[in-house]
């Protein structure tokens, strides 16, 4: 299966579905979202001052997780969508948004304690260089936490067939999120997602899994 990942393409695409983005995401993860990304942030233990990326943030959620949890953290949110970052910079007055590439990372090596990714990687055409920026812009030992779907297993297949039944009801813009599930049938394993940021110079700290293994988190460090 080929998707069209061309950066002008997503950028498009997530401009256009940016208005009801958080609204689809309550329906599509059935209201789970929410305890998943908090309970994944909590995993990264911010210490107070820490300076912390959200690459690929869209609307601020994890932003928002993460000041509201560690609300002495710096935390700069990055991402593609100029209407994404719009919603963010309403939705979060407490951090700061910038709109730029995540294959080309407008800060010095070394800036981040932390970089945190949810449900984004998939969504660039050159991950491997994304990959790149995330280790270049962590300080050493900084740590990168990755979350997005998991295994392709049985109740992974089901949840494929029955959700864009659902979305329908709710959005005409259907294309999207074909591509978006699509883009997480072709993505790759959690396990296969550690080797490659392994061979980029991250080291596993540790992985947990939700939903009968359908989202998985993966923290590494530096």
């Amino acid at each position: 299966m080929t998707l069209d990942k061309r950066p002008e393409t997503i950028q498009t695409m997530f401009n256009i579905i940016s208005e009801k983005y958080d609204f689809m995401n309550n329906v599509i993860s059935f209201g789970f979202q929410n305890f998943v990304k908090t309970d994944s942030i909590k995993m990264l233990n911010i210490k107070p001052h820490e300076n912390i990326l959200d690459l690929c943030c869209g609307t601020g959620d994890l932003t928002k997780i993460i000041k509201n949890y560690y609300p002495t953290a710096f935390v700069t949110g990055v991402d593609f969508s100029d209407k994404m970052i719009e919603i963010a910079k309403n939705k979060v007055l407490n951090a700061k948004f910038i709109q730029a590439d995540a294959t080309n990372l407008p800060f010095p090596d070394n800036t981040f304690d932390a970089v945190t990714m949810g449900f984004g990687l998939r969504n660039i055409q050159n991950a491997e260089k994304a990959i790149e920026e995330i280790y270049r812009v962590l300080r050493p030992n900084g740590r990168f936490l990755h979350l997005d779907f998991g295994e392709k297993n049985f109740l992974s297949k089901i949840y494929d067939k029955t959700i864009l039944s659902i979305i329908g009801l709710f959005t005409d813009n259907t294309f999207a999120y074909k591509y978006l599930i699509n883009s997480k049938k072709t993505f790759l394993t959690p396990s296969d997602l550690i080797k490659d940021f392994e061979k980029k110079g991250f080291e596993l700290i540790t992985r947990k899994d939700y939903i009968f293994k359908v989202i998985s988190c993966q923290m590494l460090k530096k």
